[in-house]
């Protein structure tokens, strides 16, 4: 077998099966989040099904600047390319839109939109050492996400 047809086999290997598995850790999470500058004293878990993210966040109002504790609970709703979308769940003390934007719309790794927000797994050094290829599963478990990439 001549190296053109190794490659060619190990491709086609990897097509057929599921894709290669890519453990995210709740650690792993929570370190992207402490990169956003007004998040703090951030705490993640990751239970069956869903993320719950604990901190405090400064919310830079007009009127005020004022730290406020919070807890959101996220659920994934799809997928896209390299990207995983998750509806807010529950979000105490208040959900807000506007609020919610200035705290958790910090691309490339989270973006904000309407309900949603989005986790860009193509930033993470984990992900891009794999250079083809989209997420065509994941699956939440107890303490991470272990997503599958694929062809």
């Amino acid at each position: 077998m001549d190296f053109f047809e190794k490659i060619k086999s190990g491709v086609n290997q990897l097509k057929d099966s599921k894709g290669i598995p890519v453990p995210i850790t709740a650690y792993m999470l929570q370190e992207v989040l402490k990169r956003n500058e007004k998040l703090q004293e951030v705490a993640v878990e990751i239970t069956e099904g869903e993320i719950i993210v604990i901190g405090k966040a400064k919310a830079d109002l007009k009127v005020a600047k004022k730290d406020v504790s919070f807890s959101i609970t996220l659920q994934p709703v799809r997928m896209e390319g390299r990207e995983i979308i998750f509806k807010i769940a529950k979000l105490k003390p208040f959900n807000l839109s506007i609020l919610n934007k200035r705290i958790f719309d910090k691309p490339p790794h989270l973006t904000y939109k309407s309900g949603h927000i989005t986790i860009d797994f193509n930033g993470w050094e984990l992900v891009r050492k794999i250079p083809v290829g989209k997420i065509k599963s994941y699956q939440i478990g107890e303490g991470s996400i272990v997503v599958m990439v694929g062809v």
